[in-house]
């Protein structure tokens, strides 16, 4: 069961970026914002909107192609 994704709400998601960088110039304010444009996929649940931390990190270290955005954003 280790294939189970690790979803986060925002402000969590935002604590593991500060936990593998403590020193990061990423700002919870920019996740946000990049979650409302639709540049980071989220899956919404009731009132939350959860992120994979996995396809966050990818997305962050400029690895688009970790994620199909048509399965996520179907036109």
């Amino acid at each position: 069961m280790n294939n189970i994704p690790r979803m986060r709400t925002i402000p969590k998601a935002y604590e593991e970026i500060k936990k593998a960088d403590p020193e990061t110039d990423f700002t919870i304010r920019a996740l946000r914002r990049m979650v409302n444009k639709g540049e980071i996929p989220i899956v919404e649940v009731e009132s939350k909107r959860l992120i994979n931390l996995d396809v966050l990190f990818s997305l962050l270290f400029g690895k688009k192609e970790c994620y199909n955005n048509d399965a996520i954003n179907p036109a």
